[in-house]
């Protein structure tokens, strides 16, 4: 494995985090989220339909009897307009129900069932002042009157603002011209004798009011409409960019920078635990291995880094080729990074021993594996059609040739001695070398572990 880093790599070389742009994608995402649910809020609001219907029925008929009962008082001329009510809710309900399906569905049905909800609560409204020969002025006093408020409230169950003003505009025109058609007064006369003052309560200027808050209400539908599907589309937005990301950045940074975290977006300095994996004579053992089989040997070489990594608290910045990038440490440090990734070392050598111990493979496996501590410059490179988060610095091209120098030491791990002083098990530890690695000037110290694990073979 040879990393395509430098040794002169600095942080003004890293390009600073480009955001995806907004897609057409988000935009398909929300429509095809808000075709499906029309479907079913629109059989929601056929079972409404006919729950309404038979609670007007069913209210109407009870209040009849219990007046009867009391007072010896019919609600005769009221059962007319409620039967209208309980049957009309209950018709256009099923009719809505049936047609609630894929198949059937079409976007100008919403239009049409809503005119015909608003077409029924005023034919009733009117039917039920114009009968008795009242003013336009006692249109509130007509109980279907109060389904307005019901009727904007389920219609909002649909999610279409545009569908929810056109039953505020045909609710607020229809209820205003049926006041103008029974001669709405500018205020019921209560100077009469036995007239009672409450009359007054139905002037204009009060019915004006009550339009307003019915009016009021609707908008109040509307606008949770708009907010509502604000808050879809920037979820879904919020999703795909999460995806988007997950492409490219490992699991652990993904998050972080969908919820922008600047430091990552820009790069930054940090100390990190760098550790480098890679896989002996790979070379020799792909030699005369079927592909598939080699690629499912790969995956389960990589499964076992990640299983390992995850238990010890890193992760894999990058795979590369035979080999993996593993950091600790990034992006937030801890007291414990160089010991976890130590361990890290040790637990993936008996891994890979247990591996072999199952002769599942035609080859023994052998690894070498390098670990260094040192300042990096780790964030996103790239634009936003390919980005990468990387680490760039000498320290990672130390621990790159550690692992090339167990080859030449017949070990499995290598670590610095500044990986070894990050430890607190330094006994673990004996010191094999103090050289300059390959490409260097300046020596290190090069440890092993005091129970050494060799290996042999060329990488």
């Amino acid at each position: 494995m040879r990393p395509d880093l430098r040794a002169d790599d600095t942080p003004q070389e890293a390009e600073p985090f480009i955001s995806i742009p907004s897609r057409p994608l988000e935009g398909n995402l929300v429509a095809a989220l808000m075709s499906r649910h029309e479907v079913a809020a629109e059989r929601l609001i056929g079972w409404l339909r006919v729950a309404i219907g038979i609670c007007i029925f069913v209210t109407v008929i009870a209040a009849d009897h219990v007046l009867r009962h009391l007072v010896d008082v019919s609600l005769d001329s009221f059962e007319r307009n409620a039967w209208i009510a309980s049957l009309g809710f209950l018709l256009i309900g099923a009719a809505s129900i049936v047609l609630a399906e894929p198949q059937r569905w079409h976007h100008g049905f919403a239009y049409l069932f809503m005119v015909l909800d608003v077409g029924l609560v005023l034919v009733i409204a009117f039917l039920a002042i114009g009968e008795r020969e009242l003013p336009g002025n006692a249109l509130p006093s007509a109980p279907i009157v109060w389904a307005v408020p019901l009727v904007l409230a389920v219609g909002a169950l649909r999610y279409d603002v545009r569908v929810q003003l056109s039953a505020i505009a045909l609710l607020a025109l229809g209820l205003i011209a049926i006041a103008i058609g029974l001669d709405h007064r500018l205020v019921l006369d209560t100077a009469g004798t036995g007239v009672p003052a409450w009359r007054r309560l139905f002037s204009m200027p009060i019915n004006v009011m009550r339009l307003e808050l019915i009016l009021l209400a609707g908008a109040a539908t509307a606008f949770g409409i708009i907010r509502s599907r604000r808050l879809l589309s920037s979820a879904v937005k919020d999703a795909v960019g999460r995806a988007s990301l997950s492409r490219f950045l490992p699991a652990e940074i993904a998050p972080r920078v969908a919820a922008g975290d600047a430091d990552l977006r820009r790069g930054r300095r940090q100390r990190a635990v760098i550790v480098f994996v890679d896989i002996r004579d790979s070379t020799g053992m792909a030699e005369g291995m079927d592909p598939e089989r080699l690629s499912q040997f790969f995956t389960a070489f990589r499964t076992r880094i990640l299983g390992c990594v995850r238990t010890h608290r890193g992760f894999v910045d990058k795979f590369i080729g035979d080999g993996a990038l593993i950091l600790f440490g990034v992006p937030d440090e801890g007291g414990d990074d160089a010991a976890r990734a130590l361990a890290f070392a040790h637990d993936l050598v008996r891994i890979v021993e247990a591996w072999n111990a199952t002769r599942e493979l035609p080859h023994t496996v052998r690894i070498g594996i390098g670990i260094h501590v040192g300042e990096v410059f780790c964030g996103i490179v790239g634009d936003e059609e390919r980005m990468e988060f990387t680490v760039l610095g000498d320290a990672v091209n130390v621990a790159s040739r550690l692992e090339q120098a167990t080859k030449r030491y017949g070990e499995m791990i290598l670590a610095s001695g500044a990986a070894v002083e990050g430890s607190s098990d330094h006994a673990s530890w004996r010191e094999i070398g103090h050289e300059p690695l390959a490409g260097r000037k300046e020596p290190i110290v090069i440890f092993a572990p005091a129970a050494s694990i060799t290996t042999s073979g060329d990488g």
